[in-house]
């Protein structure tokens, strides 16, 4: 466990000696626990074994961000994983390989770490403390053993899995689509979603019943950060619902029966706080895109479908990973300039 700097510089020396692409990253925070998550613990493997980092102990990690910035590194589905590091310390890998990508190329149905494990080593990965608090210190034994499990076996799955991509001709889709990954990881760094509290379900919302959710949804916040804990440890999406849709209805929206006072008499000022809006304020519904000529475009969208089930039978790839629907319809759309959204391997399949 490296917890000072002489150590992590220390680690910096040896993981500058690996090559390119023969070093493991995963990542533990503490989403389930805290209101905003932050990163915990870093696992690094290498051919030389696994290291855990404590970023919580050492006070400049800049001997880990600066290794970070210049190293092609294998991670498993690694979009979580990105974010964290974005927020911890503003930089990602320069590349990074990650072997989920790798499998669903390959037509892996079950493509999540512990599946894959069980799959190529036939062992099956301990989940015991998988929803742990990684915030907390000292870390136990379990939970480090649990940690150095993620890393541990990545290098020689990995080298598998780069064996079956080459055989099959796939390492050069493998390769286009982390990039792409790692770029859709960039573009997502510093965004905020001023829409996050229209959460599934409010579709089904009126506007009364929409302008409801987002004052319920922004008093639940308000209240998982004043506790500093995860939003629905204060109520569940189902609960938002249920309460808009009964103030949608013109009925009483009664707070939980398990709420202190103060929280109670909280979700009753919201409430109140709603009922004294004006109805122009409401939040609008979101437009429905509306295409002209709408049956050429289904026709061309059912073609579009069409190719992608064959390139998937053919294949062996999950239809979703070949093309996402919401691709098809832009493709079907605006058939000249929709292809190009793709992926070159994914136009491959689709196009020619």
């Amino acid at each position: 466990m490296i917890i000072d700097s002489q150590a992590l510089a220390e680690w910096k020396q040896r993981a500058a000696r690996q090559p390119q692409g023969r070093t493991v990253l995963d990542l533990e925070a503490d989403s389930l626990h805290r209101h905003r998550e932050k990163l915990c613990l870093i696992q690094y493997g290498d051919v030389d074994g696994v290291k855990l980092i404590d970023p919580l102990a050492i006070e400049d990690m800049r001997f880990f961000s600066s290794w970070l910035e210049d190293s092609e590194v294998w991670m498993h589905g690694a979009d979580y994983d990105m974010s964290l590091l974005q927020q911890a310390y503003s930089i990602l890998p320069a590349m990074i390989l990650d072997t989920q990508i790798a499998a669903r190329l390959l037509g892996f149905k079950s493509f999540g770490l512990a599946s894959l494990v069980e799959h190529f080593f036939g062992v099956l990965m301990s989940k015991k403390n998988q929803k742990a608090d990684w915030g907390k210190r000292p870390i136990s034994p379990a939970m480090q053993d649990y940690a150095q499990g993620d890393v541990k076996y990545m290098l020689e799955m990995a080298d598998m899995l780069v064996a079956q991509l080459k055989e099959k001709g796939r390492y050069d889709w493998f390769l286009e689509s982390c990039a792409s990954n790692l770029e859709k990881g960039r573009a997502r760094y510093g965004q905020t979603n001023p829409d996050a509290w229209r959460i599934k379900g409010s579709g089904k919302l009126t506007r009364r019943g929409l302008a409801a959710l987002k004052i319920l949804w922004t008093w639940r916040d308000s209240e998982a950060a004043e506790w500093d804990r995860p939003a629905f440890m204060v109520c569940s999406n189902d609960d938002l619902l249920r309460w808009s849709l009964a103030l949608q209805e013109f009925r009483t929206a009664t707070p939980r029966r398990n709420f202190h006072s103060h929280r109670a008499a909280r979700f009753t000022k919201s409430v109140e706080r709603f009922q004294a809006m004006d109805e122009h304020d409401y939040p609008k519904r979101p437009p429905r895109i509306r295409r002209e000529q709408d049956e050429q475009f289904e026709a061309r969208l059912a073609v579009w479908m069409e190719k992608r089930s064959r390139a998937a039978e053919q294949t062996g790839i999950e239809a979703a990973f070949i093309a996402s629907r919401q691709q098809l319809e832009s493709i079907a759309g605006d058939e000249s300039n929709g292809p190009q959204l793709l992926l070159n391997w994914q136009r491959g399949l689709l196009c020619d």
